[in-house]
């Protein structure tokens, strides 16, 4: 069986593809049975453009995983329960703090908080569209596709910070992001993560994967990994671990990684390991 996972929105498109592009991200997953959409991106105009350049129909999908409660990964939902005729409630999977408040500091931090970064306002007959499957531990959603669980243990640096932050009784304080989620794809080759923003920190998230699929290799990672602050001397770290532990997988960065994160990594590992993903990039694999 093949399996098709398609970048539909992201921060950079493919060249020549009149594809919208916007900071945020989405993959369409499917199979001959079954179509999966993992958030919406930041804007759902921009999103249905690139639906229609796709003749993705948001009437046909089976599931939608959403990674984390941040808007540049939830701002197209309203717009896709809009465009839903389906009569069936689409079977929607997360951790349920995505539904809380969240925000973002002032980068000095003068503020105790700036504006909102959570996901928009939606009418709640819009709302009603979806049936919320609320999970904490890793969930199988196919035979060939699981989420991470929930990741608690972070030995290495994660992607919170004091900028992002949510409510706890009365005061903001920093988000431990409890509610990031990534996708575990099975292929021939081996397991393919699929992340959104890796606000759990990629290495922890790899870590809990292996430990979940044991005996079975990691092949690619694909998407966020919230990079983009890291030192070069951290990301030389991650690129130890890949390649010493994960036997360096295929690379298919965007979104939070940062360009000149990718840059590095690429340097180290040359263009055969660390490959474009724009929106429009479309990847084939065998189950």
């Amino acid at each position: 069986m093949k399996i098709t996972v398609t970048n539909v929105y992201n921060n950079t498109a493919m060249q020549g593809s009149n594809l919208k592009k916007g900071h945020g991200q989405s993959f369409f997953i499917e199979t001959e049975g079954t179509k999966i959409l993992y958030d919406t991106g930041l804007n759902g105009k921009d999103l249905f453009h690139n639906f229609n350049l796709m003749n993705i129909d948001p009437n046909t999908l089976d599931y939608l995983v959403i990674s984390h409660g941040h808007f540049d990964h939830t701002g197209g939902l309203e717009e896709l329960l809009k465009a839903r005729a389906a009569s069936k409630p689409l079977l929607t999977i997360a951790h349920l703090s995505i539904l809380e408040a969240k925000k973002a500091r002032g980068k000095k931090y003068k503020l105790p908080y700036k504006y909102d970064i959570g996901i928009p306002k939606i009418e709640e007959i819009l709302f009603k569209k979806l049936n919320f499957r609320f999970v904490e531990e890793p969930y199988k959603i196919t035979p060939w596709l699981y989420t991470s669980g929930v990741v608690l243990d972070r030995e290495e640096r994660d992607g919170t910070s004091e900028r992002l932050i949510h409510k706890e009784g009365r005061k903001w304080v920093r988000d431990p992001m409890l509610d990031d989620l990534s996708l575990v794809l099975k292929t021939k080759k081996g397991l393919v993560l699929i992340c959104g923003c890796c606000h759990a920190g990629l290495l922890n998230i790899l870590k809990q994967v292996a430990e979940n699929h044991k005996d079975e290799k990691i092949h690619s990672i694909l998407g966020g990994t919230h990079m983009v602050a890291f030192t070069g001397d951290e990301v030389t770290h991650v690129g130890d671990i890949l390649e010493s532990r994960y036997g360096t997988p295929q690379l298919y960065l965007n979104h939070c990684t940062g360009n000149h994160i990718i840059d590095q990594l690429k340097a180290r590992f040359s263009d055969d390991i660390v490959k474009p993903c724009h929106a429009g990039t479309r990847l084939v694999f065998e189950y």
